[in-house]
């Protein structure tokens, strides 16, 4: 095992983590009173728990973290703060074009996940050290939320170029 290319690989996740965390949190706080900001919190829990997953592999293979990985995931946190000055159709509120992307960004974090899983998946077959760790599951937990944000990705998009209501 490249213990090196790992930390990197792990703390580049984790500082993903840190971002998509922090976006799910804004979004369901635009959108609290519908569903999707239920579904959003569902979402922030799951990934939250995937989270101390990676922290658990970093620990299970002796990798530790590094002030580098702790910048990216510093880089991540205000990634998502300077994300929030993008214009969306309004100068100061929340638009459903802002939903659109965030749904969007949300979508490719997941994508992102079910990367990170498959390929733990396949290093753990290896490593003795990452067997009895159900990356599969995890892999399989990220493309539900795929499904799920890109069904609310397409809603959002009705409602935000088409005028229509969409079902979140």
């Amino acid at each position: 095992m490249n213990e090196r290319r790992l930390r990197i690989y792990l703390e580049d996740h984790l500082a993903l983590m840190v971002g998509e965390l922090a976006l799910a949190a804004r979004c369901r706080s635009s959108n609290r009173k519908a569903p999707l900001g239920e579904f959003l919190q569902w979402l922030e829990n799951e990934v939250a728990a995937q989270k101390s997953i990676v922290k658990d592999v970093m620990h299970r293979t002796g990798v530790k973290g590094t002030i580098e990985g702790r910048a990216k995931q510093g880089a991540a946190w205000v990634a998502e703060k300077l994300g929030r000055f993008k214009l969306n159709d309004t100068l100061i509120s929340y638009s459903t074009l802002s939903r659109v992307v965030e749904l969007e960004t949300l979508s490719a974090f997941a994508q992102e996940r079910i990367a990170l899983w498959d390929n733990l998946d396949v290093t753990a077959k290896s490593d003795s050290r990452l067997q009895n760790i159900a990356f599969g599951f995890f892999r399989d937990q990220s493309q539900q939320h795929l499904d799920q944000l890109n069904g609310h990705r397409r809603d959002a998009a009705v409602e935000a170029f088409l005028g229509g209501k969409a079902k979140y």
